[in-house]
């Protein structure tokens, strides 16, 4: 069995003014970086030490990861395909913004649906990537930890495990949480959800049982 963890990254400076930063690369706030610390400390006090970790490569993200992999002594590998879909023309927008420009779009980007505007990451695109990269990253592995962003993680998240990559039941894993995912034989299910440094068992037995 692969247990595979998916750390959504920690908070941002735009995260903070509700701007939408897709494929652009914002550095972790001060807040953030002390909630990469905060969850470092405690994914490796519930799982132990992974065989591998895995990052998107945009700054949030890889400072997340760089922050666990202190905590752990295992170096993190940067993947493109675990990257945020792109936001096309919202990207630095706030959703006031959005929602007052392209009002329609808004509401189907809040229904789950792919909105039609300039560059916008398709879900399907982006959950096949996603999914891929995961895979390859648990190949052979006990425990893998994954840092990547918010959409990235659901859409991954719900190709693995073979729902409908448009569906909102995962809802939004908010900053510097985790699911767990397990692996056998290529079928996954979701064993963990929504965890954190506040709320995570730090006894070992999360990826004991």
């Amino acid at each position: 069995m692969t247990v595979l963890v998916l750390v959504r990254h920690g908070r941002t400076g735009y995260n903070a003014e509700g701007r939408l930063q897709g494929s652009l690369d914002v550095p972790l706030g001060e807040e953030g970086r002390a909630q990469a610390r905060e969850a470092a400390r405690a994914l490796h006090a519930a799982y132990g030490t992974p065989d591998r970790i895995v990052t998107s490569p945009l700054l949030r993200a890889a400072d997340t990861a760089a922050a666990i992999s202190a905590a752990t002594g295992v170096p993190a590998r940067p993947d493109a395909r675990l990257t945020q879909r792109s936001y096309g023309e919202w990207e630095g927008l706030t959703w006031a913004e959005v929602r007052e420009r392209w009002p329609e779009d808004h509401d189907r980007r809040h229904r789950g649906l792919d909105p039609a505007i300039e560059g916008w990451g398709k879900a399907a695109d982006v959950a096949a990537r996603v999914a891929e990269g995961l895979v390859e990253a648990c190949d052979g592995a006990r425990l893998v930890f994954a840092v990547s962003h918010g959409s990235a993680i659901t859409l991954g998240s719900l190709a693995l495990l073979g729902l409908d990559v448009h569906s909102t039941v995962l809802g939004k894993l908010p900053h510097a949480h985790w699911n767990a995912l397990e692996g056998v034989h290529g079928r996954w299910t979701m064993a963990r959800y929504g965890h954190s440094a506040a709320t995570s068992l730090v006894d070992g037995s999360e990826f004991a049982d």
